[in-house]
């Protein structure tokens, strides 16, 4: 029995989905070809995302590569929440990055290093609009450097699917940097592989850790965790991060364990 491999089922799925691109000898006029670009590029992108040859020049893929960056980043970016401890003057110190990954759960995920145990009174998350969301860690585990947090908003937004990285996997890294309340969002690739998580060049700042990586198709394939040979003072080289499915993991034992744990009254 002849066995199709699922890679090639799901790259067939795409183009059927996909505008049928014009045959050579029905090549349409400069003008209606404008008039169709947009679905001819997104056919086009799916051939390249498959790793079949494509037509299109150097501006239009530099012109659609970017609109596929802008699409992650919008798409991905409402998930995400800045952790920040509040002290009893209400003065902020930085944290770190966290975000939702479940539809209707009231946690979030993030760095067990982000606010070590003992010093998480205090920790609020402001969510994307930039309101305060009262929360608390209620789970962590050092080892894998992963922490469950208790959040007042349920997330409301789909179920993030994830998948193991790939080296050589272009992968995008959303964050908060420092002090600063605006989300950063960097771009690079899958540089190493390594047991229980892999490093990217992508570039990540202090305020990064537990911040997601996804990938191109908008897949969780992990989170930052630190700088791989971090040299105080000098911009992160090299980023280690989790593996999404340690994190996935950990969160649903953590639901299966503490049900009321992880829901808000």
């Amino acid at each position: 029995m002849h066995v199709v491999p699922c890679s090639r089922l799901l790259a067939q799925e795409e183009l059927e989905r996909t505008p049928t691109r014009p045959l050579a000898h029905q090549a349409p006029s400069r003008r209606s070809q404008e008039k169709m670009d947009p679905y001819f590029k997104q056919y086009e992108m799916a051939r390249l995302r498959f790793g079949l040859d494509a037509d299109l020049d150097p501006q239009e893929l530099a012109i659609a590569t970017q609109t596929n960056d802008k699409n992650v980043c919008a798409k991905m970016s409402p998930y995400l929440i800045n952790l920040k401890l509040m002290d009893a003057s209400h003065v902020q110190s930085v944290a770190g990055t966290g975000f939702m990954m479940m539809n209707g759960q009231h946690c979030a995920i993030t760095s067990a290093h982000v606010v070590p145990a003992g010093q998480r009174e205090g920790l609020t998350a402001f969510l994307p609009n930039g309101a305060p969301c009262p929360c608390k860690f209620i789970a962590s585990d050092d080892t894998v450097d992963v922490g469950v947090i208790k959040v007042e908003e349920a997330c409301r937004l789909p179920t993030i699917h994830y998948r193991t990285a790939s080296l050589g996997d272009q992968v995008y890294i959303l964050g908060f940097s420092g002090s600063s309340s605006d989300l950063n969002f960097t771009k690079g690739m899958v540089s190493s592989l390594h047991q229980g998580g892999f490093t990217t060049n992508a570039y990540a700042d202090n305020g990064f850790s537990g911040g997601p990586v996804f990938s191109l198709h908008m897949e969780l394939l992990g989170m930052v965790r630190g700088g791989a040979g971090y040299v105080k003072g000098r911009t992160n080289q090299q980023v280690r991060c989790v593996n999404a499915d340690a994190i996935e993991g950990f969160l649903r034992a953590v639901i299966a364990v503490k049900p009321d744990a992880v829901s808000w009254p």
